[in-house]
């Protein structure tokens, strides 16, 4: 059962099923919440993804030259050559360094802009300008953007891979653990997070002349920023195109277009210590594209490469797509383009490593996922086909609350329950229930305490 057999579904049973993009939209949007719902607080067994992770241990001394007033740094760091996958690895690190007079600066690097070049966050604050041996660190492992809850993480380097013990940050101040530690990993602990911002509106789109045959076509374009898209743990998208850490989308701007009109995209310039690169998604009712696709280059004439749909805080650069009504409608297009991965409104969710890798090393990471956002008809559920229409009916009792008529929406309510207990029943992974003696912390270094009380874990 996929979303346009959920939305007859529903239309059946309400008997109300009108050709109304705002009425669809809605019901579309009610559907995936009642989804997310479902699937948020439990441990489903087809929910679970294994991830390998890659991890970067501490460089100890870096060398880099830092100017007092200026967020530009200077030195030798790793940077991608492809102007499809632009970045570094190092974007989102933190950096340390002391003054002569003895003072300490921490910094996060905003992005490295080529080789040679970089910029904090923030500007240099410092009494004197110069080389400074600078440690750089990337101690939070962000996770997958749709990753909610950890179960489990383990480290695959040391053979056969060794279950990480799960440790909060109290448990290690209370055991007194060293938080700079390097080694060999023993434990995770939850971490912040962070969340990237999105831009308000969307910026530099213009409508430009074209060939006759583009077709009369309506074009939603959305806007977003990106942060760090050669640096993350785990990639959100393929590895042949650009990734990176992305916002949620900027207010829609809708284009209508004549047969001779096209669109291009050519992103302001704004400051180097924002480290924001940008994107844009696109939407075209009339090519059946609902779900928002990334809008990449296709003309190189420009000086541009084809493919590029990055565009970093400098600027300069001018993208523009075929986006003809028979292209954007084609097999060839619509089966290669890249769609927006929809993650927890943008907010990433990171752990820390005890002791953290020694070296760089892969990490095992299993999670459960939040689903994906179904949009167009041939899109599944990630609910097992023969409990889908449980989506259908938890989105009924909403519905139904909506247009007052509270009877009609207990009744789903019951419908809706009567298959959740099947659901539960059959794919519900249980959690194991072990006796363990004390406190894996007191004193023992996550080892079981045969001398302490007995507990529930």
């Amino acid at each position: 059962m996929n979303l346009g057999d959920l939305l007859d579904f529903v239309g059946n049973l309400l008997d109300y099923d009108p050709s109304n993009t705002v009425y669809r939209k809605q019901l579309v949007s009610l559907l995936n919440d009642a989804q997310s719902r479902l699937l948020t607080d439990r441990h489903w067994n087809f929910a679970g993804r294994d991830r390998r992770l890659q991890v970067w241990t501490d460089i100890p001394a870096q060398t880099i030259t830092v100017t007092v007033g200026s967020a530009q740094f200077t030195g030798t760091f790793p940077v991608s050559a492809s102007t499809i996958t632009p970045g570094s690895e190092l974007a989102g690190a933190t950096v340390e360094f002391t003054e002569a007079n003895g003072t300490v600066h921490r910094h996060v690097i905003a992005w490295i802009q080529n080789g040679t070049t970089g910029h904090f966050l923030r500007p240099y604050q410092g009494t004197v300008s110069g080389a400074v041996s600078a440690k750089i660190q990337r101690r939070d492992v962000a996770l997958p953007s749709d990753s909610m809850n950890v179960l489990n993480v383990s480290d695959p380097h040391v053979g056969v891979p060794a279950k990480a013990l799960f440790l909060s940050k109290w448990e290690r101040e209370d055991a007194n653990l060293d938080p700079e530690l390097l080694g060999t990993i023993e434990a995770y602990l939850p971490s912040e997070g962070f969340r990237v911002s999105g831009p308000q509106t969307t910026r530099g789109v213009t409508v430009q002349s074209a060939s006759a045959g583009q077709g009369l076509r309506t074009v939603d374009v959305y806007m977003v920023n990106v942060r760090n898209p050669n640096a993350q743990n785990y990639p959100t998208y393929s590895l042949d195109v650009s990734s990176g850490f992305e916002s949620a989308f900027s207010k829609v701007a809708t284009f209508s277009l004549s047969d001779t009109q096209t669109l291009h995209f050519a992103p302001e310039t704004i400051p180097s210590n924002t480290g924001l690169y940008r994107r844009y998604y696109l939407t075209c009712s009339e090519a059946h594209i609902l779900a928002p696709v990334r809008v990449r280059n296709a003309d190189a004439s420009g000086g541009v490469a084809v493919g590029v749909d990055t565009v970093a805080p400098t600027g300069g650069v001018i993208l523009k797509p075929n986006l003809a009504l028979p292209h954007l409608s084609g097999q060839s297009f619509q089966s290669t383009s890249i769609r927006y991965r929809w993650n927890q409104s943008s907010a990433y969710r990171t752990i820390q490593l005890y002791p953290h890798p020694a070296g760089d090393q892969l990490v095992n990471v299993r999670a459960v996922i939040n689903p994906e956002r179904m949009q167009e008809d041939q899109d599944a559920p990630l609910v097992p086909a023969s409990y889908a229409q449980i989506i259908a009916y938890a989105a009924l009792e909403q519905l139904t609350l909506k247009v007052d008529n509270p009877a009609l929406s207990a009744v789903y309510a019951r419908k809706k329950d009567v298959l959740y207990r099947g659901m539960e029943a059959r794919f519900l992974g249980q959690v194991p229930r072990r006796i363990i003696k004390g406190n894996p912390t007191a004193g023992y270094r996550f080892t079981r305490n045969p001398f302490g009380p007995l507990t529930f874990s």
